[in-house]
C-alpha cells in the first residue's frame, strides 16, 4: 500500500460549497503509482474528501487542473 497527499492547485465553489486552494486529503491506495485521476482514482479521491470535510467533490473537478497529487 501507498499513502498519497491530493491537494487542491485552485480555489472554485461548486453547488454552494467552496473549495479554497490548499486543501488536501490523504489517502491509502492498493496501487504504489498515484491515483488513477481518469477512473477508478477518482472515487477514493472523492470519498477522502467526503471523509475529512463532509463534502462531496464532483467528479469534473477530480483532474490535474486541479488536484495535485503527491506520493507520501
Amino acid at each position: 500500500m501507498a499513502q498519497f497527499s491530493v491537494k487542491l492547485k485552485n480555489t472554485f465553489n461548486h453547488k454552494g460549497t467552496r473549495f479554497e486552494k490548499g486543501i488536501q486529503v490523504e489517502i491509502l491506495s492498493k496501487q504504489t503509482s498515484a491515483p488513477n485521476l481518469l477512473s477508478a482514482g477518482k472515487q477514493e479521491i472523492a470519498d477522502a474528501f467526503l471523509r475529512k470535510y463532509g463534502v462531496s467533490i464532483d467528479n469534473v473537478y477530480i483532474s490535474n487542473n486541479y488536484l495535485e497529487v503527491t506520493k507520501l
